[in-house]
């Protein structure tokens, strides 16, 4: 695990993002208000923690 350390962000982000879309999707099936909403919403979080991920793997130096 310590050699994905730096993944330690987005991960977090991307799990807060599946969280609200779980959420979202639970409002969906109840038929309350706020659904589309909440799962928009998540997943703008979760293409967010991915274009994090992205970036940090791609500024990875290579170890010498």
């Amino acid at each position: 695990m310590k050699a994905l350390y730096f993944l330690k962000a987005p991960i977090v982000v991307f799990l807060i993002g599946y969280l609200c879309l779980q959420a979202g999707a639970l409002l969906k099936i109840r038929h309350w208000p706020g659904a589309d909403e909440t799962i928009t919403l998540s997943y703008f979080v979760i293409g967010i923690a991915v274009l994090l991920a992205l970036f940090k793997i791609i500024s990875l130096k290579k170890p010498e």
